[in-house]
Parts: structure tokens; C-alpha cells; sequence
């Protein structure tokens, strides 16, 4: 079996668009993930309860393991396993695999260039399908980036950077090239024939389930949080910069990053001022 490598920057909306696409396979037709840790989910899993547990028997229900569901097929997706450094466990998703025989597995990878990410993904011990890297609009991918700051009362420095764009600039710069598959989020938040279009390039069914499922990975939105977890759809992804385009960050970041910003106006065919 081979993996989907999501290759991407945080922000980018690449964790709804891995959920979405696990979600693409025959007969399923609603949200329907299984979490098994903080990094690691199942579609066609079900928990069950350890009856012998202490806190069980003062009423309450702790999973201690989980089972393949009757007669349907298992789909995992893992966050990051290719870098083992963010959590020791994560060294035991191949036995997990072996063990399970998953039909398909779904596995993301951020912050890194492609030919970084393509050297881990070769020397790791999975076998994956062409890279599919999601990509996002310069002007929403910043925003979304300074606004999660602003939410967790973070460094704003610390979270898009010099070295973040040029990362971001380095995926740009593959767009339109082989032996990768690019996803264009904005596309796909909002044009269900591109969705569907997705489905059969990869050779997933199209079903849409988990479309409207806000990801909860990051905290969900930068802007909403997780106001919108059951319809996501409505929320209006594709103009989140309206929102924060005064401020100092993002506007020194869009003056310093001109270049980056035409490259990214050009594969998302914004018409923009370039004043700032």
C-alpha cells in the first residue's frame, strides 16, 4: 500500500483538506474520525470501552483500545511522522501499520521544503504516492498566520518569519511542475468541481463528506476558532486579510515579500494593488 504524502505550511488550510480526503472513500457519508492520539486518526475504527478500568467502574467510560468496524475498511491519517523529534511515539507508526493493514493511509508533513520533504519521505520507511502539496494566497496565508499569533498571544515573529516564506515561496515555486500534485485551498474551500475533480486525479471517490467539518488542528480558525465546527463552508476563507490588512506585520510583510506576493497572485489569479 502506498501513502498520500500533504505537504504543506501551517495555515494553509492542508488539515481540512487531509480530512476531507480521508473521508473520500465509498460509503462514507458524514464526519466520521476516530481519534487514536494527538496525531493519529482512523476512519473505520471503533472504540472500545475497558470495563476493567477503575474509572469505569465509577461510571464513567475510558477507551483504553479500538477495534477494525465490522465489514467496512480502515483509513488512517498521522500528522507529522516524519518528524519522530515532536513525539516519541510517532516511531511506532510502522508497526502500527504492519499490524493493522490499513487501506489506505493519509500522511501530512509541514514546514519544510519539497526536497526536504521528499528526502525524509524516502528515507522514512513508507512508500508514497507522488507528493500533493497544498498551497494557499500569500495575502490570506499571512494574515491567517499573524492572526493566530494575535489569538494565542504568541510572538508574531516566531510564527511567520523570513525563513517561513522563503519555505513558502520554495512550494510556490514547484507549482505547475512533475511528480507533484498541487492543491489550490482557496480553490477548494470553495468550488465543489474542483473537489471532485481532486477525488479523480488521486483516485478517491467523491462523497464530500467532512466538507463542512471545521479542523480542529491549530486551534481551529485563526479568526473564528471553532464557532464554526459543523459548517465550515460558510465560514469566508478567502477574504480573512480584510480583516487584519492595516496592520504593521502584514503590511511589512507584503512590501518586503513583493516578489512572493506576484508569484502567489499569479497561480491564484488575484488582481491587487501592489501599493502598501
Amino acid at each position: 500500500m502506498k501513502a498520500d504524502l500533504i505537504v504543506s505550511m501551517h495555515r494553509t488550510g492542508h488539515h481540512a483538506v487531509a480530512v476531507w480526503l480521508l473521508h473520500q472513500r465509498p460509503g462514507i457519508k458524514d464526519f466520521s474520525i476516530t481519534t487514536i492520539s494527538s496525531w493519529l486518526f482512523a476512519v473505520g475504527l471503533e472504540a472500545v470501552v475497558d470495563k476493567s478500568h477503575p474509572l469505569n467502574q465509577a461510571g464513567e467510560q475510558v477507551y483504553r483500545q479500538f477495534r477494525r468496524q465490522d465489514n467496512k475498511k480502515l483509513y488512517f491519517m498521522a500528522n507529522n511522522p516524519l518528524k519522530i523529534e515532536e513525539t516519541a511515539d510517532k516511531e511506532q507508526l510502522p508497526s502500527i501499520i504492519e499490524s493493522d493493514n490499513p487501506d489506505g493511509l493519509i500522511i501530512t508533513h509541514e514546514q519544510e521544503s519539497l526536497n526536504d520533504t521528499i528526502y525524509k519521505a524516502v528515507k522514512s520507511p513508507f512508500s508514497f504516492n507522488e507528493p500533493i502539496v497544498v498551497i494557499r494566497d500569500f495575502r490570506n496565508w499571512v494574515a491567517s498566520c499573524i492572526k493566530m499569533a494575535l489569538r494565542d498571544n504568541k510572538i508574531i515573529e516566531d510564527i511567520i518569519n523570513n525563513d517561513k516564506v522563503a519555505i513558502y515561496k520554495d512550494h510556490l515555486l514547484n507549482y505547475g511542475k512533475p511528480d507533484c500534485y498541487f492543491i489550490k485551498f482557496n480553490e477548494w474551500a470553495t468550488n465543489k468541481d474542483y473537489r471532485e475533480t481532486i477525488c479523480k486525479d488521486l483516485g478517491y471517490t467523491f462523497t464530500d463528506a467532512a466538507k463542512d467539518q471545521l479542523s480542529i488542528f491549530g486551534g481551529g480558525s485563526s479568526f473564528t476558532g471553532m464557532d464554526y465546527l459543523k459548517n465550515a463552508s460558510q465560514m469566508d476563507v478567502n477574504n480573512r486579510y480584510k480583516e487584519i490588512e492595516t496592520h504593521p506585520y502584514y503590511e511589512m510583510m507584503l512590501y518586503k515579500h513583493e516578489e512572493v506576493l506576484k508569484i502567489s497572485d499569479a497561480i491564484f489569479k488575484c488582481k491587487q494593488s501592489y501599493t502598501v
